[in-house]
């Protein structure tokens, strides 16, 4: 039985594996990569972006240079905030190195796990399996010119099709599977890493937390669903303060950390979550 990856949860659990990382970053951008840690939650630097970005995954190969980001998406986000990733890490990148150049490699993978509703610039709705955008130039014939490798890749599950190249299509299979058909899924578990994740993916091998955290983010998606309404930034927005209502909530009950700390966390002031520690004491 196979945890949903339409969770964020789940989908971190897998994802930050090494081996399965790097799999996966080798079926879709065709790199070799060697790490031995995958971070969650990185926040770019503040000087590179008004906007605190916080990455889902996030691998970093020294030798080689070259940084990965994974994104999961699971809203109606626009093209405009996938390609920040990428721009902002880019400009984060420059703004360490001596010279004008850049000094690694930088790939972002946003994938994507509900049909997403990007339009063109004519105002066309776009329904692809797989999006790539790069900061190469090109010629006024439209003739792409190599000069860097940075990469943005777009994998949209919900749309996988004959052309979908079949490294990537077990990828794409194993996620709809745990959403669609999680009990007895398709997928290519001839593959090791394919298998690997799916162990991993086993709903017994979660541990109390990730269970409870879980939980929190069906209750969004339940929010989502009863709301009726298109998941617009606003509305994204306050289903995320209330889910991270429920986290600081949490963490004040454990008590094992302070007022400030919490509020450092969590972003938020230290007098919101004495407000939270107010309203815990006098339910109890």
């Amino acid at each position: 039985m196979l945890a949903n990856l339409d969770n964020e949860v789940h989908f971190k659990k897998v994802f930050t594996d090494v081996e399965v990382f790097t799999a996966f970053v080798k079926d879709v951008l065709g790199i070799e990569m060697h790490i031995d840690k995958v971070e969650t939650e990185k926040m770019l630097d503040a000087k590179v972006s008004a906007i605190r970005f916080k990455m889902d995954l996030f691998a970093e190969d020294k030798e080689k240079r070259i940084v990965v980001e994974i994104q999961k998406v699971d809203y109606d986000y626009t093209y405009d905030r996938f390609s920040k990733y990428l721009l902002a890490n880019n400009t984060l990148k420059w703004s360490n190195s001596r010279t004008y150049s850049f000094d690694q490699e930088v790939y972002v993978i946003v994938v994507v796990t509900l049909r997403y509703k990007i339009r063109d610039i004519k105002g066309e709705l776009i329904d692809k399996d797989i999006l790539v955008t790069d900061i190469n130039p090109r010629t006024i014939l439209n003739e792409m010119v190599p000069m860097t490798s940075h990469k943005m890749v777009i994998i949209n599950t919900a749309s996988p099709n004959v052309n979908t190249p079949p490294e990537i299509l077990d990828w794409i299979d194993f996620i709809r599977e745990s959403i669609q058909n999680p009990a007895t899924p398709h997928i290519n578990t001839a593959k090791p890493a394919i298998a690997k994740a799916a162990q991993l993916a086993e709903r017994e091998e979660l541990d109390p937390e990730e269970l409870a955290e879980s939980k929190i983010q069906e209750m969004l998606k339940d929010m989502v669903s009863f709301l009726k309404t298109e998941v617009t930034e606003e509305v994204t927005q306050k289903i995320t303060e209330e889910v991270n209502r429920k986290h600081i909530i949490q963490a004040i009950k454990r008590g094992k950390l302070t007022t400030k700390e919490i509020a450092e966390d969590f972003e938020v002031s230290i007098d919101y979550v004495q407000q939270l520690v107010n309203e815990i004491q006098q339910q109890n």
